[in-house]
């Protein structure tokens, strides 16, 4: 059968500029092939191919190569027409009747034309089949055409992690802002109950059973206090207050207590790298984050296995596989925790920073372990990664900036005796809009013997300003107020009473008392719940080291 036009000629032999030119000239030429014999447009077609990642083949009726060119046989380490003579099947390795790529080829031996992707020699490879004809228009074989797209679909593997990696951290930003919210507003509940304890405690007789009842709600409202904090430090709404820290000496500083937590039939390992870094971070923050660990660690042990806590330092770029995805490049501390447990599902793995998801029988954890270390890591400019497999273990690591600053830090802290708690008779302009707490600090101050102004908000607490004649030493008021918050009560009262002395407290901390939770230095703050001997401890204490112009420190509000 003769060539094709001049025209045609024109369109096989042009090479394209680009992939997409070229897969339209590759689809002519396709079509010139399925009319004209094949021999005289291969080489034109040998010619367009030679600049695009793909290849044609042509396979007899029984589905042998006959021909095989094109630039992309490179990247399945194939040369040009070595192919020729081996059968389809033995190629695919499968005599699978039901195999997509066989019932593709068969389909086009019967006229039809085809598309499907497939895996082959390492490569993801897009094909379109159609017939291949002799002069007569029998059918007498198949012409196949076959795209790389491995990098293709490697980026789109890419971006479907990177969408589901923003997706989980969405929901995981949505219920901690959920979460902190239920901690502000339980903190006050608690803080009420707390302070009606203790009364309830000092007006009961010496002996009375009565004290057993009140130490047992005691210790439960203890217990719902340390879930305020495990919340708020899922939302990354604790208030720390970082230094200078050396994982290393703080991970040795309670190798003891770690040994204690997993028990004799578990081993604890350390490895340490020699000239570790120092972060800057909450120490007491960070070793509730390796408690954490080790624990889960621990409880994915089902008898005898072995825990190791690891420090390491990181030098690695952006979109480095050693970093996550979320953190830029720089330098970076990373405390791993390994075990040899059972290891995660993918399920499992896709929940576990959650609050209260726990795969542990009911009655026996929380569910906030893990929540805790995911949102502590977020707090101190970090990031934690997992690694998992059923039967094989589980490692978690989490990665802190490095801290620049020359300074050091003792760890632990060395511990302070703490004085009992005194009164005074100064007087104390007390703001707070949730009644409750209002009432229990009124009382508990009043038996101190301060004279307490106590108002239900900032606008009560400015009348109450304006018409009181006397010396007013202290504003002890909360953050999170409507109309007026804590900050602008604050520098109203310093206009009016230049001198006095502020204590902050609230059941928030993100971006309400300080910068990203961070407590600035020189601003007093209680938070929330608070006994009555704390309230009176933090009160005495800001009254004698009363300042000028300590309300000119600024710290951030939402």
């Amino acid at each position: 059968m003769a060539s094709g036009s001049g025209e045609e000629q024109t369109r096989l032999t042009d090479a394209p500029t680009n992939a997409h030119a070229g897969r339209e000239a590759v689809a002519e030429a396709l079509e010139l092939l399925s009319r004209e014999d094949p021999r005289d447009c291969l080489e034109r077609l040998a010619h367009i191919l030679g600049h695009l990642p793909g290849f044609c083949y042509l396979v007899d009726c029984n589905l042998t190569f006959v021909s095989s060119i094109g630039a992309g046989l490179a990247n399945l380490e194939l040369a040009s027409n070595q192919l020729v003579g081996t059968h389809l099947l033995d190629l695919w390795g499968t005599r699978d009747p039901d195999y997509e790529p066989y019932v593709c080829h068969r389909r086009a031996l019967t006229g039809l034309t085809q598309t499907y992707q497939d895996v082959c020699l390492g490569r993801s490879l897009e094909y379109q089949l159609g017939p291949r004809r002799d002069a007569d228009g029998r059918i007498i074989g198949v012409i196949g055409l076959g795209f790389d797209v491995t990098e293709r679909e490697q980026a789109k593997q890419r971006q479907a992690q990177l969408t589901e990696q923003l997706r989980q951290a969405q929901k995981l930003e949505d219920i901690g802002r959920l979460a902190g919210g239920v901690a502000h507003d339980f903190n006050n509940l608690l803080t009420a109950i707390m302070g009606h304890l203790t009364l309830a405690e000092e007006q009961c007789a010496a002996g009375s059973p009565i004290l057993e009842h009140l130490s047992a709600c005691n210790r439960a409202v203890d217990s719902a206090a340390t879930l305020t904090r495990q919340l708020l430090a899922f939302g990354r709404k604790q208030v720390i207050s970082p230094r200078a820290v050396n994982l290393t000496s703080l991970v040795s500083g309670i190798e003891g207590m770690l040994r204690r937590l997993i028990g004799e039939s578990i081993q604890l390992a350390t490895r340490f790298e020699d000239g570790l870094w120092n972060v800057k971070a909450d120490p007491g923050q960070l070793e509730q984050v390796l408690v954490n660990l080790v624990v889960n660690a621990r409880d994915a042990i089902a008898d005898h296995g072995t825990v190791e806590v690891r420090t390491w330092n990181l030098q690695a770029d952006a979109g480095s596989p050693n970093l996550p995805s979320s953190l830029p490049g720089g330098d970076y501390v990373v405390l791993s925790v390994r075990d040899t447990g059972r290891g995660m599902s993918d399920v499992v793995r896709s929940k576990l920073f959650e609050p209260f998801f726990t795969t542990k029988e009911r009655g026996e954890g929380t569910g906030l372990g893990l929540a805790t270390v995911y949102g502590a890591a977020q707090q101190n400019g970090g990031a934690v990664a997992v690694e998992s497999k059923l039967g094989a273990g589980s490692t978690f690591h989490v990665y802190l900036p490095r801290h620049a600053g020359a300074e050091t830090s003792e760890y632990p802290p060395p511990r302070v005796v703490e004085e009992a708690a005194t009164g005074g008779n100064e007087t104390i302009l007390l703001v707070e809009d949730e009644p409750i707490v209002l009432e229990i600090a009124d009382c508990t101050l009043q038996q101190l013997g301060y004279t307490v102004l106590a108002c239900a908000g900032a606008d009560e607490a400015l009348r109450t300003l304006a018409n009181y004649p006397g010396t007013i030493h202290l504003l002890l008021t909360d953050v999170v107020m409507p109309r007026m918050n804590g900050k602008e009560l604050a520098a109203r009262v310093a206009a009016l009473r230049p001198g006095i002395s502020v204590l902050f407290t609230s059941g928030y901390g993100e971006k309400i008392i300080a910068k990203e939770g961070v407590l600035d230095p020189g601003v007093s703050f209680m938070g929330k719940p608070y006994r009555p001997v704390e309230l009176a401890k933090t009160v005495r204490l800001v009254l004698d080291r009363r300042t000028e112009g300590s309300l000119e420190r600024t710290f951030e509000v939402a």
